[in-house]
């Protein structure tokens, strides 16, 4: 996954500590290597080891599609309702990368 702007939204603090939560740079690899996940309200979804991840809501003339541009937030337990991790979880579900089976 390529992704030429992102941004992640752990918190609204600028000031995130290590103990409280993944820093922005963790984070920004997690997601180079998460995996697509069922759309949430039209909005593409990704799922790390770290966070579940996002598509940013698109203003103006943003288009959705356009993937160079795409911003991402970060979808953290910490920050989130049990319903709302519940609502990531299910999304994910079904679309979990299974192990290979080459020998």
């Amino acid at each position: 996954m390529l992704f030429g702007l992102i941004f992640i939204a752990a918190t609204a603090a600028a000031d995130i500590s290590p103990a409280v939560g993944p820093t922005a740079d963790a984070l920004q690899s997690d997601l180079q290597t998460a995996y697509s996940c069922k759309d949430i309200d039209g909005r593409k979804v990704w799922k790390g080891g770290l966070a579940y991840y996002i598509q940013s809501f698109v203003y103006d003339d943003e288009t959705p599609d356009n993937t160079a541009n795409m911003a991402t937030d970060a979808v953290l337990p910490e920050d989130n309702s049990p319903e709302t991790m519940q609502e990531f979880e299910q999304a994910c579900l079904t679309m979990a990368p299974t192990a290979s089976t080459d020998n």
